[in-house]
């Protein structure tokens, strides 16, 4: 059980950043130092038990503690050093419990980083609150060592399963291009402290000596301390070496470099999480030991009772689980922790008291030959003293810094004397490129970059069309600012912060609605430079001739800020110059809230990731058979009848503040209440008999037979109540969105079948020209005009659009799924893009009623490439749009559904270049992520950690 202990402790969170000190090493120096410090360790482990079973012999007494046994070996030593000696087992348990409470407070952040990337979050701050009562109720129950044992057994069952997994992989593909011989050597004092926290176990070597029946197979030569901490010393040395040679540069441990999409990544980082849970309760052990043994003699006199003890032990074991959450809510970084509590305490704990201890023992005359001893421990007291006193600051500081050789970020060992680049700015000033969607004009990118501050960026309007476009352009402002003020924390005092004045003219003779509209122009054009006659201020001088383009323009601005972690505050370009506009007019996301409910949050988040890459139509398709959750005046008893429940119903209140969100960000809400098909229980509220002469085929079985998901349900094409209440849903959606001049009126998977059985003498296809005439004439009615552009989704109807809706054609246009039908109808309608195969954000997820998917998967970069255009020209081509059905998704996923493909499909849309998804590319698609990731989206990442930090080598 011993030697389960030691080696749990030795094989646990310490070994995964092995690989991260040999990086800080190098793969020369790396190894010898981890295996000179390995050697090193275990004889002063040796040392500091050898000197408390001489001080119990000398005692003649069974054993003494560390804490006891500091304070009788510095009393036994020179009289310069009683003083420290009285204070002795204070000054023992400050450092025991620091020590402790930093390793648990690393396996609090290994495993809650794991967590968090088993279960994409965004942050950790879900696994801290998820993992929180788990250890708890693990602490409560293992009390004893001998129960933590057996756990410890089981986590060496599961740590070497993990280590399996990880050295399969790292053998697997191996991508280290940038691997260093040696390194600086301030750099040696981070990886003396990261090396010291994985190898050292004072603590609990100590507590198994208490434990064990006889201590001496601890010290015996080949015993059980020699053997049990020989063996990890050699496996984390060739493990480290290993680590490094495959994933090349890290800043954290070996983990973080793992395929982030891999099955076995994540088995791996599952397996060490579970390990790691349950190697916390033994490395808790020997500080609630600790305390109980402080309180129980603080006063020998007159001892605290049992109860009390146990009283203290049941409210220790708590609070200290509790306070290494807490530290573990405020570290960020968990690399340079570690480092930290290696030089803090380990290195006092492990090199200096025991040599200290030894010298006191042995004073005065007792050092051997040529004080032999005496020299030694001098040099280990040294070392230990050098290692703490510039080890602790070193450990603050950035592991690397990025330097742009040949227009790309390469990573170098940071050093206190060189200058400190973070990886995000070297990025932003190292490409050519660092804005999404790349611009269509001219642009010029300044190479050096000056600190801002949010609240420093001033607005003035120079110029403006109408009051409306300038309220706008205010309100557009305040939210570039709010951008800016997500991406600042933990800010430092600068004295040369630059004030930004943003001037903003629009032609009088502008667009005077700030209404997106299809004939809106969205061009605008900016400089960035410094004011004449000062360095401390910034001037943008931003034009259009519209609304919707100073809010492109506003998004490109803030592109080109940035947070630099290692300055502590917000940077921006100093000088920069863009002319752009869109390649298409329409660009859009279209989001079903209909088979699974999202709330206005989720909806307000999905529109501020369409701002940020210049998405401009939000397609809500708000209804279907499944549910109607919109809460109209004009006909409430849709909802009410309709909705899932209370609890899932968008009020006219909500489509208000949706509508005016997206509309301060360019944004048009095309809203869809899909008919005739498409229909259920929503539309039962007329009654029974009113009711059956309203919808028919509702709930017919077989489904399959009458619609593409249950519940089947359409609309009667011959009732007037059913064009009466069309004319006044088409009226409220119209005034609420304030969109009059693109309408979506669904018109999709109509069922032939289920009209032909209720009117058997009737063509249904003729039925289908009836409805939609009758439809096209209310919203005519309702609009008072013919929307400009009047959408259906493709159909086998399709066809009869051009010969039958003769009087509408030329307003008339189609949302089209699949390639063929774009090609089809390329003379004449206008289309809208939406290829299934492309730009169906679910394909590749199966349907509900499928036992294998449905289709491949449409990555982002399929997404980008999608180009029909190009194969045969499309005139009438308005633009295009991705989907997201959400039959299989909820609320929870739905960022990551989302993003960053449909930013891909932005690009597309607004640039179309003919450039393919190259590493370029990919590499601007994931800072652009991480802009996403900074506004509160949490997206999908792209590729592993390590690829983000070398792109250009993966």
């Amino acid at each position: 059980m011993a030697y389960f202990n030691l080696m749990r402790t030795l094989w646990g969170a310490g070994v995964l950043g092995l690989p991260l000190a040999v990086s800080q090493s190098g793969i020369i120096l790396g190894p010898i130092m981890t295996t000179a410090l390995g050697l090193l360790i275990i004889h002063m482990h040796l040392t500091l038990l050898w000197c408390l079973n001489e001080i119990s012999r000398q005692l003649r007494i069974p054993y003494i503690s560390y804490r006891y046994g500091f304070r009788v070996a510095l009393l036994h030593g020179p009289t310069i050093l009683h003083r420290i000696g009285e204070k002795g087992p204070m000054i023992i348990s400050i450092f025991m419990l620091m020590s402790q409470l930093g390793i648990c407070t690393v396996f609090v952040i290994f495993t809650t980083d794991s967590l968090r990337d088993i279960m994409d979050w965004k942050t950790s701050k879900p696994a801290i609150l998820s993992l929180l009562i788990p250890y708890l109720f693990l602490q409560y129950f293992m009390k004893t060592l001998s129960i933590v044992s057996y756990i410890s057994m089981l986590g060496n069952y599961l740590n070497i399963a993990g280590l399996l997994l990880i050295i399969y992989l790292i053998f697997l593909a191996p991508h280290g291009v940038i691997v260093y011989a040696c390194t600086d050597p301030l750099a040696l004092f981070f990886v003396i402290g990261t090396i010291l926290f994985n190898l050292s176990a004072v603590a609990v070597i100590l507590s198994i000596d208490k434990a064990l029946k006889d201590p001496k197979v601890l010290t015996k030569p080949c015993g059980m301390l020699t053997v049990g901490m020989f063996i990890p010393t050699v496996f984390t040395t060739v493990f480290g070496v290993l680590g490094y040679w495959s994933f090349g540069t890290m800043e954290e441990n070996v983990l973080r470099s793992l395929p982030f999409d891999d099955y076995i990544s994540m088995a791996s980082i599952g397996l060490y999480l579970i390990a790691i849970a349950f190697a916390y309760p033994i490395q808790c052990y020997p500080a609630i030991s600790m305390i109980v043994d402080v309180v129980k003699n603080w006063h020998p006199q007159d001892p605290p009772s049992d109860e009390m003890l146990k009283w203290i032990e049941a409210t220790a074991r708590p609070l200290f689980v509790m306070t290494s959450f807490f530290i573990c809510y405020l570290i960020p970084i968990q690399g340079a922790f570690v480092a930290f509590v290696g030089n803090l305490c380990t290195t006092m704990l492990a090199f200096v008291f025991p040599a200290v201890m030894e010298l006191c023992i042995l004073y005065p005359n007792d050092y051997g030959y040529y004080k032999v001893y005496l020299i030694k421990d001098l040099l280990i007291v040294m070392f230990g003293m050098t290692s703490f006193l510039v080890g602790v600051p070193l450990a603050s500081l950035p592991l690397w810094t990025w330097d742009c050789i040949n227009d790309k970020c390469v990573p170098t060992k940071a050093t206190l004397s060189g200058r400190l680049q973070s990886l995000m700015t070297c990025n932003m000033l190292c490409a050519s490129m660092t804005l999404w969607p790349q611009p269509t004009g001219q642009v010029s990118l300044s190479t050096t970059a000056v600190p801002v501050r949010s609240d420093l960026f001033h607005l003035q309007i120079l110029s403006f069309p109408s009051r409306s476009v300038r309220e706008h352009v205010k309100g557009a402002f305040e939210i570039f600012q709010g951008v800016l003020r997500k991406m600042e924390h933990d800010v430092r005092v600068f004295e040369d912060w630059r004030t930004v004045a943003v001037y903003v003219e629009i032609s009088e003779s502008g667009q005077g609605d700030p209404r997106l509209r299809l004939e809106t122009d969205e061009s605008y054009r900016f400089s960035l430079r410094p004011r004449n006659g000062t360095t401390r201020s910034l001037r943008v001088d931003i034009s259009a001739n519209s609304f919707s383009g100073v809010r492109h323009a506003f998004e490109t601005v803030s592109q080109l800020v940035w947070f630099d972690s290692f300055a502590g505050s917000l940077f921006m370009m100093e000088a920069a110059s863009v002319d752009d506009a869109p390649r298409f007019k329409y660009r859009g996301l279209m989001l079903d809230t209909a088979r699974n409910y999202f709330p206005v949050s989720d909806l307000l988040l999905t529109i501020d990731g369409m701002a940020s890459c210049k998405l401009n139509t939000f397609h809500w398709h708000a209804t279907d058979a499944q549910s109607f959750p919109l809460e109209l005046d004009s006909l409430p008893q849709l909802a009410r009848y309709g909705a899932y429940g209370p609890g899932a119903i968008y009020t006219t209140e909500d489509l208000r503040t949706v509508i005016q969100y997206a509309r301060l960000r360019g944004i048009r809400v095309l809203l869809e209440v899909d008919l005739p098909a498409h229909v259920s229980a929503a539309w039962m509220w007329q009654g029974r008999n009113k009711a059956d002469n309203i919808v028919f085929c509702l709930n017919n079985k077989p489904w399959t037979e009458y619609c593409d998901e249950p519940p089947c349900g359409q609309l009667n094409p011959r009732s007037v109540l059913v064009y009466t209440m069309i004319e006044k849903l088409y009226a409220e959606i119209i005034q609420l969105t304030g969109v009059d001049d693109v309408f979506h009126m669904g018109n999709g998977d109509v069922s032939l079948r289920c009209w032909a059985e209720k009117f058997n003498a009737t063509d249904p296809m003729d039925l289908w020209l009836v409805f939609t005439t009758n439809a096209l004439q209310r919203l005519e009615t309702a609009n008072e005009k013919l929307p400009n552009l009047t959408l259906f989704w493709n159909s086998k109807m399709s066809d009869r659009i051009k010969p039958d809706l003769k009087p509408y054609f030329h307003n008339l246009g189609l949302q089209v799924n699949d390639l063929a039908s774009s090609q089809r109808y390329i003379s004449g309608l206008r289309l809208i893009l939406s290829h299934q195969d492309a730009w169906d954000l679910n394909d590749g997820y199966s349907k509900w009623y499928e036992e294998t998917g449905n289709s491949n998967f449409n990555s982002w970069q399929r997404v980008y490439e999608h180009r029909p255009w190009t194969r045969k020209a499309i005139k009438s081509l308005e633009g295009g749009e991705a989907t997201v059905w959400t039959s299989t998704l909820s609320k929870d996923g739905l960022d990551s559904r989302i993003w960053p493909r449909a930013a891909a499909l932005a690009e597309r849309l607004w640039s179309d270049r003919a450039e393919a998804a190259t590493r370029p590319v990919h590499a601007r698609l994931d800072l652009h992520n991480l802009r996403l990731k900074q506004r509160g989206i949490q997206t999908t990442p792209l590729w592993s950690n390590w690829c983000s930090q070398n792109p250009y080598t993966c």
